[in-house]
């Protein structure tokens, strides 16, 4: 199964954009994992932002794809729940399996309804830190999968 992380806009730290890099590299032992940006919106309508950064994800996606919508109020997980998620969709023959994640102004309702949503907590995170705690946290899943000692729970 093919992992991609779908984002909006680009990453502006170095220190970020080389850790998410680094677990990306990693993950790659497990399989297929890749993170593709969508051009952010230069709207000044918050509803406008939002509507048109999900027309972005939207047209990344392909009509197979099973969509892992990162939302606050999304279901809040374990990491060993995150890895049984994996080994269910896997289990399914799920091709590829998205996670998308939002702009600042979050996504429309009509994008979060096309797939489960997950909440990384119930806190703001700042969007890059979403990024590099989603593919951290890939990696930690996939290594409870695999029973490697990365997790210490």
């Amino acid at each position: 199964m093919k992992l991609l992380l779908l984002v909006v806009g680009k990453m502006r730290s170095g220190a970020l954009s080389d850790v998410c890099d680094d677990y990306v590299k990693r993950m790659q032992r497990f399989g297929s994992m890749a993170i593709k940006e969508v051009k952010a919106s230069t709207r000044s309508d918050v509803r406008e932002v939002a509507e048109e950064e999900c027309v972005r994800l939207a047209q990344a996606l392909e009509p197979s794809d099973k969509v892992i919508v990162l939302d606050e109020r999304g279901a809040q997980v374990t990491s060993v729940q995150l890895a049984d998620w994996l080994g269910r969709y896997e289990r399914e023959n799920t091709k590829r399996l998205v996670l998308a994640l939002g702009g600042a102004y979050g996504m429309t309702e009509a994008f979060k309804a096309r797939g489960t949503g997950l909440a990384l907590s119930k806190m703001t995170l700042p969007h890059e830190l979403c990024r590099a705690v989603v593919v951290e946290q890939l990696y930690r899943a996939r290594t409870i999968q695999n029973g490697l000692p990365y997790h210490h729970a």
